[in-house]
């Protein structure tokens, strides 16, 4: 993957990832073991609100380039094998994880306990097979009466 030149915004959140998986594939997954990945389109849901705020984006980016070898959740593990299609953000300090990544499940197949080891969601992967309507279903997931969001594309060629 080409190190892309994407500005991340600051401050705090919600967001969702956006990555893209090409082939299917099995993956150990810390503690949750195997899961069969089937090729498509991945959004990630997670908080952004501690220290770092939305800079957890780019050690995701980091992690999914090879820069960063740490495996501490879940999602370090898929991000090696996929390409980051964009991330769609929440500026907020409300705890909507959960309310987000369950709207966004309503309309995608969701990887059962896949990053939500700290809560009762099904899971906060979700697969679409279809870039555009997983972006349509996520940006509308995002949007909260009277708070900000944004959705940043990536252009990476591969």
């Amino acid at each position: 993957m080409n190190n892309p030149d994407i500005t991340i915004p600051k401050g705090r959140g919600i967001y969702s990832l956006l990555l893209e998986l090409k082939k299917d594939m099995c993956i150990t997954v810390g503690a949750l073991g195997k899961i069969k990945f089937p090729a498509g389109y991945y959004s990630y849901t997670g908080s952004a609100r501690g220290g770092g705020g939305f800079g957890r984006i780019r050690r995701h980016l980091d992690v999914a380039a090879g820069r960063n070898p740490t495996r501490r959740w879940h999602i370090d593990y898929l991000l090696p094998h996929t390409i980051p299609r964009g991330v769609v953000l929440t500026h907020t300090d409300q705890d909507l994880e959960c309310q987000i990544s369950g709207t966004i499940g309503s309309h995608t197949e969701t990887i059962h306990r896949f990053g939500s080891s700290d809560c009762s969601c099904i899971g906060h992967l979700h697969l679409k097979r279809d870039i555009e309507k997983l972006v349509r279903i996520v940006t509308n997931a995002h949007d909260i009466k009277g708070l900000f969001k944004n959705f940043i594309p990536f252009n990476i060629h591969v």
